[in-house]
């Protein structure tokens, strides 16, 4: 059997590109400027399909296992310093979810196989 394209994955999973790419742009947050809200959402529909399936896994996983962004951090600083860190969580909270799983993996909060990544 052979692995499936993020091409096959996409139209299987969401039906097409466009409506995965309205899902992901849903969940991130935009910024204020009409301007840059546009930008924004013109770069995530003109993502790979590769792209698009690995923000919204992370997403998806992150929802699952901590159920929020400031939960995720809460659990690295946590697992890193258990009487806290405001420095550290400050700058973990200009990371990207991708960027915080990854964290959360070398924690050992996340195992690589949950991940999906290579």
């Amino acid at each position: 059997m052979t692995k499936k394209s993020p091409l096959q994955v996409v139209q299987e999973d969401h039906g097409s590109k466009a409506q995965l790419a309205k899902k992901v742009y849903e969940m991130l947050d935009h910024p204020d400027d009409p301007d840059e809200a546009f930008e924004l959402e013109h770069r995530v529909q003109t993502m790979s399909n590769r792209k698009l399936l690995r923000l919204w896994n992370a997403h998806q996983l992150m929802d699952d296992k901590f159920g929020s962004r400031d939960d995720l951090v809460d659990a690295i600083v946590k697992s890193k310093f258990p009487n806290g860190n405001d420095d550290y969580q400050a700058k973990l909270e200009t990371f990207t979810v991708p960027k915080l799983l990854d964290v959360a993996r070398q924690q050992k909060l996340v195992k690589s196989a949950e991940l999906g990544w290579r």
